[in-house]
C-alpha cells in the first residue's frame, strides 16, 4: 500500500499515457479511406467537418479534437463489445481491415479503359515524357549553376 500511496500519480499518468500511445499505434495502422466508412474513417471525417466549421478558433478546435478522441475510443470498444458477443472475428475487426476504395466522382472508369485499350502504351509514354522533363530540368539547372559562377 505504500507504495501506491507514494507513486499513485505516476501510476495513473502512466496509464493514460499508455492507453493514448496505443490508441495513436491503431489509428496508424488503421485504412484512412472506405468506400463505407468504417473505423476510424467516420470519425476522421466528422473531425475535419468540425475543423472547418471552427475557422481557425482555439475553443473550437480543441472540441473538436476531444470530440474525434471520444469517437475513436467509441469505435475502438465497440470493437471490443462485438469481439466479446462473438460478432466479429477479433476485437480489431471493425477498425483494422481491407479497404474499398472509394470510386472517383470526376473519373469516367468506362472511358478510361476504353482509352487504354485504344492506346495500350500511354502509362510506356508517360514514363517516357517524365524522364525527359527530369533530364530537361538538370540540363537547365546546370547551365543557371555555369552562368552563376562565370559571374
Amino acid at each position: 500500500m505504500g507504495f501506491f500511496k507514494h507513486h499513485w500519480f505516476n501510476i495513473i499518468l502512466g496509464c493514460l499515457i499508455a492507453v493514448f500511445v496505443i490508441m495513436l499505434f491503431l489509428i496508424i495502422i488503421s485504412p484512412k479511406q472506405d468506400a463505407k466508412g468504417r473505423g476510424f474513417v467516420a470519425c476522421t471525417q466528422d473531425l475535419l467537418d468540425d475543423l472547418i466549421f471552427c475557422e481557425r478558433r482555439i475553443g473550437c478546435s480543441m472540441k473538436a479534437i476531444a470530440a474525434n478522441t471520444w469517437c475513436d475510443v467509441k469505435v475502438i470498444t465497440k470493437g471490443a463489445k462485438d469481439w466479446a458477443k462473438g460478432m466479429q472475428q477479433y476485437p480489431w475487426s471493425n477498425y483494422i481491415y481491407e479497404p474499398e476504395k472509394p470510386e472517383n466522382q470526376f473519373v469516367d472508369e468506362d472511358a478510361r479503359r476504353e482509352y487504354l485499350k485504344q492506346y495500350p502504351d500511354t502509362k510506356k509514354e508517360m514514363e517516357l515524357k517524365d524522364l525527359l522533363r527530369k533530364e530537361l530540368e538538370n540540363e537547365q539547372n546546370t547551365i543557371k549553376n555555369n552562368e552563376i559562377s562565370w559571374n
